[in-house]
């Protein structure tokens, strides 16, 4: 038996998707922060999944990541970020549009770029 604690290697990679990983907490944070201050039931359930996604991700920062692990999650809150429009045209068919933009612009990104 080796008395050497076994670790997770960090590469360069990694470093750029822990990176990125707080940059999309970061804007996912915002995001729900606007969704909490407007109004709307379905928002809530909206905020209460993004939050949902926001906590396994920091659980798993906090765990540590390899490389495929950390690329599946950056895949996968860009894909939530990237389809926010068509899931606010589902939710609310007359206002989802409008309110895809003024949430774009609030967060000043383009969820579209993700």
């Amino acid at each position: 038996m080796s008395n050497v604690l076994p670790f997770k290697r960090l590469t360069k990679q990694a470093d750029a998707v822990s990176v990125e990983l707080h940059v999309l907490l970061d804007v996912y944070d915002r995001l729900i922060s606007l969704l909490r201050n407007t109004d709307g039931d379905g928002l809530d359930l909206l905020a209460d999944a993004m939050v949902r996604t926001v906590v396994h991700c920091r659980e798993s920062l906090l765990k540590g990541l390899d490389e495929g692990e950390g690329e599946m999650l950056v895949k996968e809150m860009r894909t939530g970020l990237r389809e926010m429009p068509q899931t606010l045209r589902a939710m609310f068919p007359g206002l989802g549009p409008r309110l895809g933009e003024s949430f774009q612009h609030k967060l000043g990104v383009q969820f579209t770029s993700y």
